[in-house]
């Protein structure tokens, strides 16, 4: 159930409700949840966005299930987010044999990229869309994880009383998110900002082309001030934002991204987007969740921050019944 795209382990079980899906994400000092409930004709409907603190001293295991009690989401089905720290995400030349052989073939060649022995690694793959680059390697993602750190969280998940159908990574629950934006139509990018990590990905009309974690979160921004001290971070994030882009640029054969969006962020970022809007080339703009979803108001910005994996997850189309 670990995904770039598709489920990958057999935990399905028969499905209690399918008209929504749960999304759940273990973050930093918390649980988030999120609720969407999809219907055809209209926006997502958000029915819950809500982020449950968790002491040092406390199981998350039993904030969780106390708080999908008190939602009323016990029985509903779910998908989850692994934690930053808890996968590999590594973008692969892609081997060439028939499909069959395919992940027998990524095994083996990215045996030595890991840190732990890949009789224990869970892994999945998918592909890249749009390179057709003469001289350039076709290149796909290969998504790594302990078989143990993917049971601990089905475990966690079923001890919740939600319905497990599927293991997702950030990168594609942020996916997700812009997969609902007007930008994603010609292609988009995102910056999300964790407190002490970041990510940028770029997708177009809900295909994730590139993904690139980032050694800087919003921690480190929030001490650039408006008096003009503290830019080294923001200009180092500049630099990463500007490769990425001239990455997507120059291996993909895909029209200019339309924008630069600006996920949600814990800490307020006064100088983020008018510093990343003089310096690119691209429209900078803020991700406004309240214009894609139905709903009541969205919750606070760092709020919004917090859960912003687990609406993804809850996003995620691909194992509703719409």
């Amino acid at each position: 159930m670990l995904t770039g795209g598709i489920a990958l382990l057999p935990f399905f079980k028969p499905r209690i409700r399918t008209e929504g899906l749960t999304g759940v994400s273990l973050e930093a000092g918390g649980v988030a949840i999120a609720r969407i409930v999809r219907d055809r004709s209209h926006r997502p409907l958000l029915e819950c966005l809500h982020f449950a603190a968790v002491k040092r001293d406390e199981e998350p295991a039993r904030i969780l299930r106390n708080h999908i009690e008190s939602l009323k989401l016990e029985h509903t089905i779910c998908s989850t987010v692994m934690g930053s720290q808890e996968y590999q995400l590594l973008l692969l030349e892609a081997p060439d044999v028939p499909p069959a052989e395919l992940k027998a073939a990524v095994r083996w060649r990215i045996k030595d990229l890991i840190g732990f022995h890949i009789d224990d690694a869970v892994i999945d793959v998918f592909e890249i869309p749009g390179q057709y680059r003469a001289g350039q390697s076709h290149m796909m993602y290969a998504v790594v994880a302990r078989s143990k750190i993917v049971q601990e969280r089905v475990n966690l998940i079923e001890n919740s009383a939600t319905q497990l159908e599927i293991i997702d990574i950030p990168e594609m629950c942020l996916r997700n998110v812009t997969a609902l934006t007007e930008e994603d139509v010609q292609g988009v990018a995102l910056l999300y900002l964790a407190r002490r990590y970041g990510c940028v990905i770029f997708t177009r009309q809900h295909t994730l082309y590139l993904a690139r974690k980032l050694d800087i979160g919003s921690d480190a921004l929030a001490d650039a001030g408006a008096d003009g001290q503290g830019t080294a971070a923001l200009d180092n994030l500049l630099l990463e934002i500007q490769r990425s882009l001239d990455y997507y640029d120059s291996h993909f054969s895909q029209p200019p991204i339309s924008a630069l969006l600006l996920a949600p962020s814990e800490a307020p970022l006064p100088r983020l987007q008018p510093y990343l809007a003089q310096n690119l080339s691209v429209a900078v703009k803020k991700l406004e969740l309240a214009h894609l979803l139905r709903g009541p108001d969205t919750a606070d910005e760092a709020t919004q921050a917090r859960c912003l994996h687990a609406l993804g997850a809850a996003l995620r189309m691909e194992t509703v019944a719409l």
